[in-house]
């Protein structure tokens, strides 16, 4: 599941912002995966019914996990994600 997150992320970013570079870093704690993406765009990201980040917030609730957007204007943007191992 690490990967398909990862991969939309990732996409959403190549499709959606102008940034130059992308920081993917996972940890797990206990029993928990931490996902952090965080790229230089432009911020201003959030989470909309039916798209994109949506998705992945309901693909993680799923999963008992949870979606955090922090995009302040003028960036950075990071996408956390936690879930159970």
């Amino acid at each position: 599941m690490s990967y398909v997150l990862a991969a939309e992320c990732l996409t959403n970013v190549a499709r959606h912002t102008a940034a130059t570079r992308v920081d993917v870093r996972g940890s797990r704690s206990g029993s928990r995966w931490i996902l952090n993406v965080t790229d230089d765009g432009p911020g201003g990201a959030r989470i909309v019914d039916g798209h994109g980040l949506d998705r992945l917030q309901r693909r993680l609730a799923a999963l008992d996990g949870q979606l955090t957007v922090t995009s302040p204007p003028g960036g950075p943007t990071t996408i956390r994600m936690e879930c159970s191992v």
